[in-house]
């Protein structure tokens, strides 16, 4: 009886190996299964793409424009600032600075030194006068035409002479019937010479 049982229990040892064989073949199988959760996580990296390349094109032009406003606004600062500074010299006791300021007013772009200068007519001087007469005269500016008219009465000849030869570089059709009208009242005396003329 003892041989008997010694045969069934080394019959009954490759019947376990079996078993441990199909448990190896499982093992594999689940471990086949976390593949296929990264192809699942594939199509989400292409949906972020093009949210990328939208926010990178959008913000571009806000810059650009807030770049120009930036520079537009330094450039009228300045200018104004200058402006300012070219006044306080206008209305200096040196009459050297004032004729310098005035010169500088004349070639600014801004239209505001239009008006600047126009004050400048009604200075006690009569050099001062003269020039600012003379740059509104260069600057054919038709706002600064009302002063200079009014101007054709000032005390001085050459100021009204340099007043009129303004009124002619502008020339716009107030400004010639003023230079006539004034001529026939004798407030130029004899032919009105050329502008340039009276200033240099």
């Amino acid at each position: 009886m003892s041989k008997s049982t010694k045969t069934t229990k080394k019959g009954s040892k490759p019947k376990k190996k079996a078993a441990v064989k199909t448990t190896k073949i499982t093992k594999t199988k689940k471990a086949a299964a976390p593949k296929k959760k990264t192809t699942k996580k594939k199509p989400v990296k292409k949906d972020a793409k093009p949210k990328k390349e939208v926010v990178k094109k959008k913000p571009a032009p806000k810059k650009k424009t807030s770049s120009k406003m930036k520079k537009s606004q330094t450039k009228t600062a300045i200018d104004n600032a200058v402006l300012k500074e070219l006044e306080q010299e206008m209305e200096n006791q040196d009459e050297q600075v004032s004729l310098g300021a005035i010169g500088r007013l004349g070639l600014m772009k801004n239209p505001k030194a239009t008006q600047v200068l126009i004050t400048g007519l009604k200075d006690p001087r009569h050099m001062v006068r003269i020039h600012v007469a003379a740059q509104l005269g260069e600057r054919k500016d038709s706002k600064a035409v009302g002063a200079l008219i009014d101007a054709l009465h000032d005390e001085s000849i050459f100021v009204r002479q340099t007043v009129a030869g303004a009124l002619e570089n502008i020339g716009s059709a107030k400004a010639k019937k003023a230079v006539k009208k004034a001529e026939r009242e004798d407030l130029l005396l004899d032919e009105l010479p050329e502008g340039r003329r009276l200033y240099h």
